[in-house]
């Protein structure tokens, strides 16, 4: 059920995205030890000027502000080891995959508690 939310200003050379998104689905899943089938990630680009930090909003994304925006969702059962273990996958599949600098990324978890997620037809416990 991890879903992973990217979002970042558009890069000055144009990069596939679909490659990228697939390869930290699997990143995850092997650094995690959560099925493949599970994992999902999403990749959205501001438009160029709608991300605005310490007063700047520039065209493209820089390499060394504006962070590039992860949103973490996972269940709540994960221990808070795991849970930083599944942070810092995130931001090294991504560093990797972009050939980006880790420290301009930023990964937010968020947890979704049982019962408040539906999926496959039914309200999901755990």
């Amino acid at each position: 059920m991890p879903f992973i939310h990217i979002k970042s200003l558009p890069f000055e050379t144009a990069i596939d995205i679909q490659p990228v998104v697939e390869a930290i689905t699997l990143d995850f899943a092997k650094g995690t030890d959560v099925a493949a089938e599970h994992v999902s990630a999403t990749w959205e680009f501001f438009n160029a000027g709608h991300y605005a930090v310490a007063g700047k909003a520039p065209k493209y994304q820089p390499e060394n502000s504006h962070p590039i925006l992860v949103d973490l969702l996972a269940p709540d059962f994960h221990s808070k080891a795991h849970i930083e273990k599944m942070l810092s996958i995130v931001a090294e599949s991504v560093s990797k995959r972009l050939g980006v600098s880790i420290n301009n990324i930023f990964v937010n978890h968020r947890q979704a508690a049982t019962g408040m997620v539906f999926d496959q037809g039914k309200v999901v416990r755990w």
